[in-house]
């Protein structure tokens, strides 16, 4: 709401003295503040003010309220601009206008109490601001806020106050009693949105924008998934999915904005430019390190061909090392400055030639990415001549805006033999968990980590992970939110599980055929040969380059493909939440009891092919009581797993992301071609803890995209008559196969199968 200021274009110092002349006390605070203002800003100025003034005054403030603004007037000038004072008597017009008199004026003594004698008005007047703002929008949260005014000041700045402000009206904009502890830091994520501003840049307040640039300049948008990992220090092509670290530790607020947009328009670059994924092949990492690079370089001159501003953009963040030391890290950096800068200076010979061969090839054919890895290769060789060492894990790409290369390169072609190379295509494949040492620093884990692994222990209900999981509301994830718990499984009586096993002879059968038929094998390529199907471009290059050098070349000049056997991870997760227990079909059936009999089908089936295959039961009793039930390893025999599957009981409820967390975590680091993740759920998340019911829904499919963009092939089996439309929400229509009695399972398995041979 607009301040009501009088209409008097003149004498509105004079008009307010007089309808003070009652209130001798009060006259008099004005008549002193009046002559301040005139002293330090003039007469025009003191009108401005004066009719700032009778606004407030007209609100109701009362004197208690006026005087304390004249208070915090005093301790501004004369460090503060005059003109800008009106702005404060406006923001607590706003404050008592929404929120009383008395809560206005406990605002006005709180930023009051910040401010120093003739100290800067800007933080003040923010703070004051952003109260003002909560009350025009939640005017119940301003007291709230002010009982821990100095607990959050103490944390953020005015900027980081307006967020966590935003983030708790966002958390709960009908809910008076969960907003009021949530500004009073009553509430858990109140404390932890606090943590995270604290020393947070948040990619989601950028990302509308964002959208907007990269579909205007490129003509798509980018799909950006957020990571709260700490190993993640740079942005990571994944297939199709950008991965932004939720933090960067070294990026001020003010430069948040220029540096998300260079990120995620360098990473529209690849998608635009970057044709195919370089083959590894024997390259060692310091040569990835050049092909990601100079790759970078390349698309990124492309697209400042098209769009000259895009240079500035991205120059801007290019440093040069205060010493330019001869090791990797400078060079590199200074490399990086040199190809996107073409009148930067630096006189070392190593990258002048770099340069030369970059310019060159570039002016040749910008568009043949090929010559990317042959200038690597050169480069790099020199570089291994220079002997100076390179620390492949502890290498950050700079500027901070560029991708961390890794997507860039083909991770199934890697020679076996390149273990330097191999040890990078487990760091590609999957974002790795930050291990905690049980005998490190009793110190809290910076908020943002992904999962913190404990020892696992052998008795009931030891913590075994943490996990974040997704707010769809404020558009981020919350660390270490839920605890993942081991509950080891009860045997049961196997005979009734057996008669149905044995009385679906048939069923097995088919399912059997549909297994052996899948292809889930790992292609080969079998490099170096003297004949093959296709030629090898790396032996091909090499061969090029010794004749040009009048040297006697290789001739296995060819490669030849084949498949090496069945390489499969398989892990189920079964649901066993108190939905579970509801019967499914004609035969009365239960839904537990139809997926106990799917998963003992299909882990016979898969057992007798000798597959990699696990499966772990899963229900919750709120966000710290998520219960994993280990039903059976990948190491152990599928008879072990029968007396643990007739075990399984129905309970509690269904917290279907924190498992699906907890899935991927076990199922990433397997070294297998293909990872599966199947679920058998009836398809409805839900928990005692949470109301809003798209909460665990977002949170759920949110875990999924995660998981595939790990690489992870994610399916669910959705048993009963509502539950197709709920999975297929999460998992996406072709990854739900739903299941309504066991006579229909081979159909919902042949289509599953299905997807994992066309893929």
């Amino acid at each position: 709401m607009a301040l009501a200021i009088p209409n008097e274009a003149a004498g509105a110092g004079e008009a307010l003295a007089r309808r003070l002349a009652g209130r001798p006390e009060l006259a008099a605070h004005f008549a002193a503040a009046h002559r301040r203002i005139v002293r330090h800003a003039g007469a025009a100025e003191a009108e401005r003010w004066s009719r700032a003034v009778a606004a407030l005054y007209d609100a109701n403030a009362g004197p208690a309220l006026m005087e304390a603004m004249w208070s915090l007037e005093a301790r501004l000038l004369p460090g503060t601009s005059a003109q800008a004072l009106p702005d404060f008597w406006e923001a607590t017009w706003t404050l008592c206008r929404h929120a009383g008199a008395a809560v206005a004026r406990r605002s006005v003594n709180s930023v009051a109490g910040r401010v120093h004698y003739g100290g800067d008005d800007g933080d003040a007047l923010a703070v004051l601001r952003a109260l003002a703002g909560l009350a025009e929008r939640a005017a119940d949260g301003v007291l709230p806020l002010l009982d821990a005014f100095d607990e959050i000041l103490a944390a953020v700045d005015a900027p980081g106050l307006v967020r966590w402000i935003a983030d708790g009206l966002a958390l709960y904009p009908a809910d008076r009693r969960r907003r009021a502890a949530y500004f009073g830091l009553a509430d858990v994520l109140a404390r932890q949105r606090l943590a995270e501003q604290a020393g947070a840049v948040r990619y989601a307040t950028h990302e509308e924008r964002l959208r907007k640039v990269s579909r205007a300049l490129f003509g798509f948008e980018p799909d950006v998934q957020v990571v709260a990992d700490r190993a993640v220090r740079r942005t990571r092509l994944a297939g199709g999915l950008l991965l932004m670290p939720a933090r960067f530790t070294d990026l001020s607020v003010e430069e948040a904005p220029a540096a998300f947009e260079a990120a995620v328009l360098h990473a529209a670059c690849h998608r635009a430019f970057t044709t195919s994924r370089f083959a590894v092949g024997r390259m060692k990492p310091v040569q990835l390190a050049l092909v990601a690079l100079l790759e970078d370089a390349r698309v990124e001159r492309l697209a400042a061909r098209r769009y000259p501003g895009l240079a500035r953009l991205w120059g801007g963040w290019h440093g040069t090392p205060t010493r330019r030391a001869q090791t990797v890290p400078s060079l590199f950096a200074r490399l990086a400055r040199g190809l996107a800068e073409p009148g930067f200076e630096d006189g070392d010979g190593w990258i002048a030639k770099a340069r030369r061969l970059f310019d060159e090839a570039f002016a040749a054919d910008p568009g043949r990415q090929s010559f990317v890895p042959e200038i690597a290769r050169i480069i790099g060789h020199d570089l291994g001549q220079l002997r100076i060492p390179f620390d492949a894990k502890g290498y950050v790409v700079q500027p901070l805006y560029r991708d961390d290369g890794l997507g860039l390169f083909d991770w199934e072609d890697v020679d076996p033999d390149n273990t330097d190379a191999l040890e990078l295509q487990v760091e590609a494949a999957r974002i790795r968990e930050e291990e905690i040492d049980a005998g490190s620093s009793d110190a809290p884990a910076e908020p943002g980590e992904r999962a913190r692994a404990q020892p696992r222990a052998p008795e009931e209900g030891a913590v075994v992970a943490l996990y974040p999981e997704w707010h769809h509301r404020l558009r981020a994830e919350q660390p270490d939110h839920v605890t993942v718990r081991l509950y080891p499984a009860v045997d049961g009586a196997t005979e009734t599980l057996r008669a149905e096993l044995a009385a679906a002879r048939s069923v097995r059968a088919r399912i059997d055929a549909l297994v052996r038929r899948a292809r889930l094998d790992r292609p080969t390529r079998l490099r170096r040969r003297l004949q093959g199907d296709e030629l090898d471009l790396e032996a091909a290059q090499e061969a090029m380059q010794a004749l040009r050098l009048h040297e006697l070349p290789d001739p296995r000049v060819h490669m030849s493909r084949h498949r090496s056997g069945r390489d499969v991870a398989l892990l189920l997760l079964l649901d066993i939440s108190q939905s579970t227990a509801d019967t499914v079909g004609p035969t009365g059936g239960t839904v537990l009891s139809t997926a106990a009999l799917s998963v003992a089908l299909l882990g016979e089936s898969l057992a007798g092919l000798g597959d990699s295959f696990a499966a772990d039961a899963f229900a919750s009793n709120g966000r710290a009581d998520v219960r994993i039930t280990p039903l059976k390893d990948f190491d152990e025999r599928w008879e072990a797993a029968l007396p643990r599957l007739a075990g399984v009981r129905p309970a509690y409820s269904t917290r279907l992301g924190a498992a699906l967390r907890h899935g991927t975590a076990r199922l990433a680091p397997r070294a297998h071609h293909r990872r599966v993740l199947v679920v058998v759920t009836d398809g409805e998340p839900s928990d005692i803890d949470v109301e809003d019911a798209a909460y665990l829904v977002e949170d759920a499919r949110h875990a999924v995209a995660r998981a595939r963009g790990q690489g992870l092939d994610v399916f669910c089996v959705a048993l009963g008559e509502a539950a197709d439309q709920a999975a297929a929400g999460i998992f996406g229509r072709r990854n739900t196969f739903a299941v309504t009695r066991v006579a229909a399972l081979p159909q919902r398995l042949e289509a599953l199968y299905y997807q994992l041979t066309v893929r």
